[in-house]
């Protein structure tokens, strides 16, 4: 496969009356393409966006193209998925993915990729991070079969109990590829001042396998991002 490409594109300007106003800007710091087709071909473009910015944004919209040997576009998706908070504040990430589904592509037609991702200024979110720390464990031995985890442990480092916690889950290799991504929200659970709370989440046994199978990257560690989104009109 020849080399990928990323064109990134962001909005960079707000107005207030007549003046323009420094903004935030999205700059995608990891990438990463993924071809699945063991059950039918499945697209999925991975990337870690960071705030670069001295002013929130808001992660706004994506398009993942994808294209043969020829250049010709074969598949197109513009379905965007945050994984962490679609607002950030500067030098916040979180983590994004786009995915595309076709019956008339194979992954050995796919050749290369361009990544798409947009942003815009919103100050409608006011967004609390938590303290998270991460575990992996390979090869766990269950009953009949063998299979894979993330961990995370989100604490609650402030005074008042917090509700809706949402933990976003990134599975690295040894480069910091994202190899998968998930996530999960506390609906109507609270986490006490000062409690912990410990998340897994299991690794799909058909992206496990693609991992070796496909020449994508060893599993060698897992990021998290754990935060709470408050709308503010």
């Amino acid at each position: 496969m020849k080399k990928l490409l990323c064109s990134l594109m962001v909005a960079l300007i707000a107005f207030s009356g007549c003046a323009a106003l420094a903004a935030g800007k999205l700059e995608v710091t990891h990438e990463n393409l993924m071809l699945l087709d063991e059950y039918g071909f499945e697209g999925y473009a991975f990337a870690r966006v960071e705030n670069t910015g001295d002013k929130p944004i808001k992660i706004n919209a994506g398009v993942m193209e994808l294209y043969n040997a020829d250049g010709d576009a074969i598949t197109s998706s513009d379905y965007l998925y945050a994984y962490g908070s679609e607002q950030l504040n500067p030098g916040e990430y979180s983590y994004v993915q786009l995915s595309a589904s076709d019956s008339e592509v194979e992954a050995a037609d796919v050749a290369d990729y361009l990544l798409t991702i947009t942003g815009k200024s919103d100050k409608d979110y006011v967004v609390s991070r938590f303290p998270v720390t991460t575990e992996l464990a390979l090869n766990v031995e269950e009953d009949y079969y063998t299979t894979s985890y993330m961990y995370a442990t989100v604490t609650n480092d402030t005074d008042e109990p917090v509700y809706g916690i949402c933990v976003a889950l990134a599975l690295l290799d040894a480069d910091g590829n994202i190899l998968y991504l998930t996530d999960e929200t506390l609906y109507n659970k609270a986490l006490l001042p000062g409690g912990s709370i410990l998340i897994r989440e299991e690794i799909p046994s058909y992206f496990s396998e693609s991992f070796e199978k496909n020449g994508y990257g060893t599993p060698a560690s897992v990021d998290a991002i754990a935060y709470v989104q408050t709308y503010q009109p």
